[in-house]
């Protein structure tokens, strides 16, 4: 996406802004098609925004078979609204409406009141008849306009900043409709024969139903990629834009995490962030979330926390036992002493030299528990000096390297647990990291 094209060119336009739009669609069902999609939406919505406002985000199912989408959002509450099938059958956009789901949100960033609505058009009841009858009877040209206009209609009611569909399976008129209304078209596959062999032929498919689709516009996102190095073979073959690695591969149940599923979510936001949201919206610094808000309010208060990471009580401890260090060597002097006289005056005990023993094995057992202490107490506030200094960048850093470094991020989380809170305004270098 060239960063000019934002402003001159695109089909749906609301208060003289551009409205970007973006399908997602495969070309076989069990991709992840829809989970990207929705998440895509979900982060958007944590994005800056223009003129003070976070973006609004509408969704739009148009898997009217499987309805995907709209049941795992909506839990089936949406009878009583119209749905994509309703308004194509009836071809009537006048009373067409969409669903807030905000309250649906499930990615860790950001609250209620700081990130903007989300919106769904429902695909279609549960019990709707002649579904595929209805878009195939459509004429073609008439299928892109309810949709356009559907679109465009959905933006002015409620303010959307960013659109986007997801699309059924393979090629149909309605999914080529959508691809070709779409700033953005991403086909999403897995890493397997049949995509590759299908990355080609699907846009070709759908420019039978629309000429004017533009195959090059299409970007390609393989996901759940647990092998790279097959993936990297066929990267430049294809023309693949990305991938989106198995994030079970990535954060493993057997490192011993206490909370292995918010590390993996964490870690699928930032790949969705950097690799599909950044690569859709280039130029659109607004649409694009910010590592703040991916990483959430959680870990921005462990981040301030960290800061203080002296008075945790464990800290605290460490370096009361760090005096052992000390002691330790002074019990060490005292025994080799006590050895040496021993050993060099008839005049003594010659007990003196075995006290003398046991002082230096004392003194060595202290010093070396002193000095573990000490390393200790040193990891620990390194590691979280370098948290804080490099701030939020820095997690998902040490989440991408491998499972000692997620480790010590865990370790890192229990321990700001423990440090008490305080009650005043945050400093200048803490508020960094506010959102």
């Amino acid at each position: 996406m060239i960063e000019h094209e934002w402003s001159t060119t695109g089909k749906i336009h609301y208060r003289g802004q551009h409205i970007p739009v973006v399908a997602f669609y495969s070309i076989q069902g069990g991709v992840g098609k829809s989970t990207l999609a929705r998440k895509f939406a979900e982060l958007v919505t944590l994005a800056p925004g223009r003129d003070g406002r976070r973006p609004n985000v509408l969704m739009i199912d148009l898997d009217v078979e499987a309805q995907g989408l709209t049941f795992r959002v909506t839990q089936d509450s949406h009878r009583s609204y119209r749905t994509v099938h309703q308004i194509i059958a009836e071809r009537n956009i006048a009373a067409v409406q969409a669903i807030d789901v905000t309250n649906t949100i499930s990615i860790t960033g950001g609250n209620l009141q700081n990130r903007g609505h989300l919106y769904l058009m429902p695909a279609s009841q549960p019990e709707a008849k002649g579904i595929f009858d209805t878009i195939a009877k459509t004429d073609r040209k008439e299928l892109y306009d309810l949709l356009l206009n559907m679109i465009q209609s959905l933006v002015a009611q409620y303010s959307i900043s960013c659109v986007i569909i997801d699309c059924m399976p393979g090629a149909d008129p309605a999914t080529a409709a959508a691809a070709t209304i779409a700033d953005v078209p991403f086909l999403i596959g897995r890493n397997e024969d049949t995509t590759y062999k299908q990355i080609r032929l699907l846009p070709e498919r759908f420019r039978e139903f629309f000429p004017e689709f533009q195959p090059a516009r299409q970007l390609v996102i393989i996901n759940a990629v647990s092998v790279k190095d097959l993936f990297e073979q066929r990267r430049q073959q294809y023309d693949i834009l990305n991938y989106i690695p198995i994030i079970d591969d990535v954060i493993l149940e057997t490192e011993g995490l206490t909370r292995p599923d918010s590390f993996r979510l964490l870690l699928f936001q930032k790949y969705i962030v950097d690799d599909i949201i950044s690569k859709a919206f280039i130029g659109r610094d607004d649409l694009i979330p910010k590592v703040p808000e991916i990483l959430g309010e959680e870990w921005i208060e462990i981040l301030e926390k960290l800061a203080r990471c002296d008075e945790a009580p464990r800290v605290k401890l460490l370096k009361s036992l760090s005096n052992m260090l000390w002691a330790g060597a002074s019990l060490i002097v005292v025994g080799i002493g006590l050895i040496g006289f021993g050993n060099t005056s008839d005049n003594l005990p010659a007990a003196l030299t075995s006290v003398g023993i046991l002082v230096t094995l004392i003194g060595l057992i202290l010093g070396i528990g002193g000095w573990y202490a000490q390393s200790q107490r040193h990891r620990i506030l390194s590691s979280a000096d370098k948290l804080v200094r490099n701030g939020p960048d820095e997690v998902f850093i040490l989440l991408k390297e491998g499972a000692s470094h997620r480790r010590l991020l865990d370790e890192m989380r229990k321990l700001a647990l423990t440090i008490p809170e305080i009650k005043k305004q945050p400093s200048k270098s803490q508020k960094i990291y506010c959102l």
